[in-house]
């Protein structure tokens, strides 16, 4: 019911119908023991700071005693989380919430935190109400719960000047939803006395209902749960693929591909799941890889397929075990890599330059532009040249925001002051210039991937679920534990990016809250960056012809300008710098034409999808998970839930030898029973007969014959002579701060 009343400070919200949401004025529902609370202060329990007044009791206690007709019949008695599986909370309604009591305080918060995790909104503890009788000083008899939203921001921590970073997102929006329990001296019980379910903001999705507490193990556990390898026979090779079929029973779209060599060594492997291949469908425009060393008992060359995704980060889309770096290599993994992508070819791809990638590249993906990583240009510069001088022209030519006339100049005036027209590594790199210089790759779209540091990253990230020692079989396994680790990090972010909204920072508040709506949390902020700089585009002249208006911009105090053009009629803009078709953002140009004609949001044209927020969300056709999501946090309750009942079953039948073989022997066959069921559901078909593969051969290096690193970093080659200061000083320096690496961004 809805009416005004003051209880225990709480006050009606005033109506919320002039705003934009359209929310109305919350209503609060008061139980059928409202009238216990009322004889429970007449008989002056000591319940301080509570005022009611007379019109509004009178009015709670009439509309509160038809309700008291059935009141004992219909009361449900929780004592704690053990209750919950009776509950069904998703259809739980007011009178349901009402009628039910608690035997702790402990127990109606758990409860309400439970109603809200299916509902979807966190909780909160609120005010408290104490005795003031002597010696029952500081007993608690009534507490509110409430929905975490509720109040609002401070205003001087909205508009402090010394803030030298951005604010955090705006959660609190002033929501009235509450729960109030009031405790019951007769019966020494907890009922709910007030009650509000009405939310003023979108509820959270499914995906993200859940917390630290449901998860069923921390990263440290992932090592202490390492199942050694039970061979049964089997090589390692074979225990390997195995275990790849024993993945499709909960995956039903994981591939793998090998080959054998003329002794039936396994020679390459090839994998990647579901995820994998739903990623790679939304982000695999642009392609990175690159290939390590040690990180199994072979050492073979690993080689991790990655991109970037909506929220800046590294995104994988396969993995392969090479028994060499040798050019047969490289073609049969892109074409196989190619044939599971279903013919899906990039836009881009990044590589280290070395030459066996570089020739696989070229035959596999024709269309495709290949970049050299540009760390490694300038790690091979500083060794064949190693002159400061050249180094710091020779980094302008490589990122610098320069016109093709003006690399020329550049690049012929560097040559030229240092008397090195006749160094091969330096006529070697002008005659690919167009697979490294920014002012010949301008246009061609690598979503700011310049380097391969990404690969280095997930190489150094591997080592935390990885050891050296590996084999093939914990290989596997292990690197599908950190690719789960990853995709829930993703997941951390869609849900920090979906709690709460960004501070407005410009004075171009429309389209900057617009541009919050649209893009992910790290997308935006490169936006907000370019929309800062707007206000420094004037625009110079305007003309316009049969197809579009021309806009000429400048930059203020510059004296260079760009060509703006804007198709009124389809609303599409293009600009001579093609920083859109480079890295899929407007750029301050084009911002800048958006500002002059007053336009409030982005054109559709300029939104690039795989930086939109809901880049993920289309649903699968044939359920109702988000096609590629990782288990969600129903999955990890359940799986807790399990590990719980569990971790007793292990110790209670550890005690006895006898107890141990008949729990064993009965989860083996409930084991083969689910995997049965899984394939059934899933249309996995029975596992072939075993083909017999032996384990690859131990790699080594072309050069020395020794095993644990390659040709490149063979000590016998030349190239890693005399590398000075700048490796030790710069090698990884961009991937201190994460996986993002040292990418190249310039608004100018």
């Amino acid at each position: 019911m809805a009416m005004p009343f003051e209880l225990a400070g709480i006050h009606s919200a005033p109506t919320r119908l002039g705003q934009p949401n359209g929310f109305v004025e919350p209503s609060y529902e008061f139980s059928s023991n409202f009238d216990r609370v009322h004889a429970s202060q007449d008989g002056d329990d000591g319940m301080s700071g509570e005022t009611v007044p007379v019109e509004d009791a009178e009015a709670m206690d009439s509309s509160a005693a038809d309700a008291d007709i059935d009141a004992e019949a219909g009361v449900r008695i929780v004592e704690g989380i053990g209750s919950f599986g009776a509950i069904e909370f998703s259809s739980l309604t007011a009178k349901d919430v009402l009628t039910t009591e608690f035997t702790s305080l402990q127990a109606a918060y758990d409860y309400y935190n439970e109603f809200g995790r299916i509902k979807g909104f966190s909780v909160r503890r609120s005010k408290v109400g104490r005795r003031t009788k002597q010696g029952a000083e500081s007993e608690i008899i009534w507490q509110i719960f409430m929905c975490s939203r509720e109040g609002e921001r401070d205003g001087k921590h909205m508009q402090r000047k010394d803030r030298k970073k951005d604010p955090r997102p705006i959660t609190r929006c002033g929501c009235e939803a509450r729960i109030k329990v009031h405790a019951d001296d007769a019966s020494g019980r907890w009922f709910v006395e007030q009650f509000c379910d009405n939310h003023n903001h979108p509820m959270l999705d499914a995906r993200f209902r859940g917390g630290f507490e449901t998860v069923g193990f921390e990263i440290k556990d992932i090592y202490n749960a390492i199942e050694k390898q039970r061979r049964a026979g089997a090589t390692d090779a074979e225990s390997a693929l195995k275990f790849l079929g024993t993945l499709r029973t909960t995956d039903s779209g994981i591939f793998w591909r090998y080959s054998l060599d003329v002794d039936k060594r396994l020679e390459n492997l090839f994998w990647y799941d579901r995820t994998s291949r739903y990623d790679y469908s939304v982000f695999g425009d642009v392609l990175g890889f690159d290939a390590t060393y040690g990180r199994n008992k072979y050492k073979c060359p690993l080689v991790i397929f990655s991109g970037v995704e909506h929220h800046m980060r590294t995104v994988v889309f396969g993995c392969a075990i090479l028994s060499n770096e040798s050019k047969a290599s490289y073609v049969w993994l892109l074409r196989s890599f190619l044939e599971a992508m279903k013919g899906k070819q990039p836009k881009s791809v990044t590589t280290d330059g070395d030459l066996a990638m570089k020739s696989a590249v070229s035959i596999v993906f024709p269309d495709a532009h290949h970049r050299l990583c540009s760390w490694h240009l300038l790690r091979n510069a500083t060794v064949r040249v190693g002159r400061p001088g050249f180094l710091r022209k020779f980094h302008l030519c490589l990122m610098g925001d320069l016109e093709v006339d003006e690399f020329e100049t550049i690049w012929t005036d560097n040559v030229a002051d240092h008397e090195l027209e006749d160094h091969l590594w330096i006529v070697e790199m002008y005659a690919k210039k167009h697979s490294w210089s920014n002012a010949h790759i301008r246009g061609k779209f690598f979503a700011g991937l310049k380097m391969t540091s990404r690969c280095e990253a997930l190489n150094m990230q591997l080592e935390k679920f990885i050891h050296n020692g590996y084999n093939l079989r914990e290989f596997v396994e292990h690197f599908q534990h950190y690719l789960e680790f990853m995709r829930r990090r993703e997941l951390v972010a869609d849900y920090k990016f979906a709690y709460g909204e960004p501070v407005v920072k410009t004075k171009l508040e429309a389209i900057e809250q617009f541009a919050a709506t649209v893009y992910t949390r790290e997308v935006f902020k490169l936006f907000r960056e370019v929309l800062m700089l707007a206000s420094n585009v004037r625009v110079v002249s305007t003309k316009r012809t049969s197809a579009c208006v021309l806009f000429e911009v400048a930059m203020y105090c510059k004296q260079r300008s760009w060509a703006v053009s804007w198709a009124e009629e389809d609303d599409e803009f293009s600009c001579s710098c093609q920083w859109m078709e480079s890295f899929g953002l407007p750029c301050v140009h084009m911002v800048g034409v958006l500002v002059y004609l007053n336009m409030t949001t982005i054109p559709k044209g300029l939104i690039l999808d795989r930086w939109a927020k809901r880049t993920k969300q289309p649903r699968a056709p044939c359920d109702k998970t988000r096609v590629g999501e990782i288990p969600d946090a129903a999955y990890m309750s359940m799986h807790a839930a399990m590990l719980d009942d569990c971790r007793e079953l292990v110790s209670l039948s550890c005690w006895f030898f006898e107890d141990y073989v008949d729990v064993k022997t009965r989860l083996a066959k409930e084991r083969q029973s689910l995997r049965d069921k899984h394939r059934q559901r899933l249309g996995v078909p029975e596992e072939a007969s075993r083909v017999s593969v032996r384990d690859p051969m131990r790699a080594r290096c072309r050069l020395c014959g020794k095993g644990r690193h390659n040709s490149r970093k063979c000590q016998q080659s030349s190239m890693w002579k005399n590398i000075d200061s700048f490796e030790a000083g710069a090698a990884y320096e961009s991937m201190e701060a994460g996986e993002g690496g040292d990418e190249y961004y310039k608004f100018e």
